[in-house]
């Protein structure tokens, strides 16, 4: 379920911890799914196990996820975790949408950039 692309500019914690994010939004993890152990998933994707360790230690602080001690990783119930990432998501397209503006771009050629990237 989870890939890593090596050619980002994003470190693989965040790649991730994105993913998870991204997997809740869509509702292929529900509240309470268990996630792949560290070593499994670390392993699935040739990394180090330190790496996936970090990223399920940002999703726990980011309220995306909660563990259990000798039980492994989980879903969080609520959507507060999730409403933070899509809060960052939407700073970083408030800022490239300011950046586009300033730099001489029409609002209206912008949004339907937006539209096309969409479809």
């Amino acid at each position: 379920m989870f890939s890593i692309n090596s050619r980002s500019s994003l470190p693989i914690f965040e790649q991730i911890v994105q993913q998870v994010a991204k997997y809740i939004a869509i509702g292929i993890l529900k509240p309470h799914d268990q996630l792949p152990t560290v070593r499994i998933l670390a392993k699935e994707l040739g990394i180090n196990p330190n790496t996936v360790s970090k990223a399920y230690h940002e999703c726990e602080m980011a309220g995306l996820i909660y563990s259990v001690a000798g039980k492994g990783s989980f879903v969080s119930e609520t959507t507060e975790g999730l409403d933070s990432v899509l809060e960052d998501a939407y700073s970083l397209l408030a800022s490239a949408y300011q950046q586009l503006i300033e730099l001489g771009e029409d609002p209206e050629t912008v949004q339907n950039f937006l539209k096309r990237a969409h479809s």
